[in-house]
């Protein structure tokens, strides 16, 4: 239920974004994917009847919906993933039972703080995802092929440099760079997923290996703003009621129909 009501947020939010191509949405994951609705199961459908005309607005309009599938342990600023304003109900908060929020504490500012976070499963909502915790290594090789010509005009062997971190310790701005020569390369926000498309979230640390080799220990997977899809449905089991996991996940908002627009005078 509290995914329909995302949909259908997102949906009437976004319902102006293609008007000048003469259509209101497509149905890939520039849209946040739609199917047929002829092929929803019965589950599918209980849940659009059971939130008809709901939504989530904020000072009375649909708020920017989004969702993604683990955050794992940490809900990132909407400004951590995208340039985007930040939003009040889009924050960084530590997705967990109040005895992991009391271990952890935020900022994480540092990469201490990441790897402590990543190293405590205990307490967390949305655990058993598969990408809850995750390792990738990545190479030199794959860097410049990655980054096409950038990449190719760096010399030497590359460093890995984290320039900046968010409150919830996702990495912000991830250098490249090579003593041999070449202009650095730095990489922000989305970008650094879109580039480095083995990483499944932008919430890890790196561990240097040597001869261009770095390990990648990393937790969540997608942007981390908003719902996590994992973290909902452990709630779900949990018995948290529809409006109280969106309220977790988008606090201050209001869920219910929107309220009708005043009349002009």
């Amino acid at each position: 239920q509290a995914q329909t009501v995302l949909a259908r947020t997102w949906a009437l939010a976004n319902s102006h974004r293609f008007r000048i191509d003469g259509y209101h949405l497509c149905s890939d994951t520039q849209c946040q994917v739609y199917s047929d609705p002829r092929q929803a199961g019965g589950a599918v459908r209980q849940a659009i009847s059971a939130t008809a005309g709901r939504l989530l607005s904020w000072q009375g309009q649909p708020i920017s919906a989004v969702y993604h599938a683990s955050n794992g342990g940490v809900m990132a600023a909407g400004s951590e993933a995208w340039a985007m304003d930040p939003q009040p109900y889009l924050r960084a908060e530590l997705d967990g039972d109040p005895a992991f929020v009391a271990r952890q504490g935020l900022p994480l500012s540092t990469r201490a703080g990441v790897a402590g976070l990543l190293a405590d499963r205990q307490g967390v909502y949305g655990s058993r995802h598969p990408l809850f915790r995750w390792t990738r290594t990545l190479t030199g090789d794959g860097i410049r092929q990655a980054l096409g010509s950038a990449g190719a005009a760096l010399q030497g062997p590359l460093q890995l440099n984290v320039l900046e971190r968010g409150r919830s310790g996702r990495v912000l701005a991830l250098q490249i760079v090579s003593p041999g020569g070449g202009t650095p390369v730095v990489l922000r926000l989305d970008r650094i997923r879109g580039t480095l498309r083995s990483l499944p979230s932008t919430l890890f640390v790196l561990e240097p290996q040597g001869n261009e080799r770095w390990l990648v220990r990393g937790g969540g997977f997608g942007h981390g703003a908003g719902l996590s899809q994992a973290g909902a449905i452990d709630l779900a089991w949990r018995g948290w009621s529809t409006a109280r996991i969106l309220d977790h996940y988008y606090p201050g908002t209001v869920y219910g129909p929107l309220p009708a627009p005043l009349e002009s005078p």
